[in-house]
């Protein structure tokens, strides 16, 4: 198995617990908020921690399901990618500034949710 099929099975693995996770979650911890996001995800991003980039996740997870819950799919699509981005860093695999730029479109895409 070649190492970017690895790679597509931990993320795929990742995504599972985390959906398990936002499942049992109760609605107000699932409740998706950018100001919270933000630091979460540009702390991930800045020290690859364990702690930051899962927090990061898991809002994220919520703010994609929120995007999708509303049909805005331009913003579920871009929290997708910061998913990704959010994944890599804590591989310590990450993009630096694409990913802060990917973390500005997805507060410009997803204002209000």
């Amino acid at each position: 198995m070649t190492a970017s099929q690895h790679l597509l099975r931990l993320l795929l693995g990742l995504q599972m617990a985390l959906a398990f996770v936002l499942v049992l979650s109760p609605p107000s911890a699932r409740a998706a908020h950018l100001p919270g996001l933000n630091p979460q995800a540009l702390e991930c991003f800045r020290s690859g921690g364990i702690t930051p980039c899962q927090r990061a996740l898991l809002q994220a997870e919520a703010l994609q399901r929120s995007a999708a819950a509303q049909s805005n799919y331009s913003c579920q699509t871009m929290v997708l990618g910061l998913e990704a981005d959010v994944i890599m860093s804590q591989l310590h695999a990450g993009r630096g500034e694409e990913a802060i730029a990917m973390l500005e479109e997805v507060n410009q895409l997803c204002r209000g949710l």
